[in-house]
């Protein structure tokens, strides 16, 4: 008998779904999983006509459960020598827009998995996020960095020190996800927003992604402001579209969408 793949890849136009299926264990991000997932990102990648990932995880309950307990075994029992790939870094560097599709619980690095998408709608029914690592005692391992640079400060202390879930609603107001959609229509309305966001230029999206990111992570404002001029310029040089998209703005022609 041939065992299901552990992750599913769609493509859909210009949009890509990866789907995490391991449901019967809550997909965890096993060895297994992570490796699938960045081949399935390594593909997108090469597909130039996809210019939105949309991420979640199969079934009804959970999105993501986090670390798999053999892979936080083997962490626990041989510190530093167990290597696996960097999911989450994988993702928040992705040159394509990323989308999470919360569709049950997210929890510790399935949380963070959702903090490193650049965004992320959630099932207003089904969606849990949380990290649960406080009340087994140990230190987060993954979650902290993106979950504090993705919300405020008392927003994440209060998730990071109690160990109690938040429903959608409480994700949303936090800023851990952008929008809430009823679970029977989460996928559809996850679909259309990233069609939507595929009409606008590839290149543009790609730098677009580039310079909030590296004015998220330098020190200083200024710093962050010249990093953001930095990459308008290199987006410039990049796309031959992107001056002229500025010309018919500035002669009243309208938005630039590359339909």
């Amino acid at each position: 008998m041939t065992s299901s793949p552990p992750v599913i890849l769609e493509k859909l136009g210009r949009v890509a779904r990866v789907t995490m299926n391991r449901p019967e264990k809550r997909n965890p991000l096993t060895r297994e999983v992570q490796e699938a997932l960045v081949s399935a990102l390594d593909d997108v990648l090469k597909d130039d006509a996809i210019r939105v990932v949309m991420t979640t995880g199969a079934g009804d309950i959970s999105f993501c459960a986090g670390m798999s307990l053999a892979k936080l075994k083997e962490r626990h029992e041989h510190p530093g020598s167990v290597k696996f790939p960097d999911i989450t870094g994988v993702f928040r560097d992705f040159p394509k827009v990323t989308l999470a599709v919360v569709n049950g619980y997210a929890l510790g690095a399935g949380l963070s998995l959702v903090n490193c998408h650049d965004l992320a709608i959630a099932s207003e029914e089904k969606a849990q996020f949380g990290l649960p690592e406080i009340i087994r005692g140990f230190v987060p391992r993954v979650a902290i960095a993106p979950l504090f640079r993705m919300t405020h400060t008392k927003w994440a202390f209060e998730m990071l020190l109690s160990g109690r879930n938040w429903d959608a609603q409480r994700a949303y107001q936090a800023g851990i996800i952008n929008r809430v959609a009823p679970h029977a229509g989460l996928h559809e309305a996850a679909l259309k927003w990233a069609e939507e966001i595929a009409e606008w230029d590839p290149i543009t999206l790609k730098y677009c992604k580039k310079a909030a990111y590296a004015s998220v992570d330098v020190p200083t404002y200024g710093q962050a402001v010249d990093m953001v001029a930095y990459w308008q310029s290199e987006e410039a040089k990049a796309n031959p579209r992107s001056s002229q998209g500025l010309r018919d703005f500035l002669d009243g022609k309208g938005i630039k969408a590359d339909r």
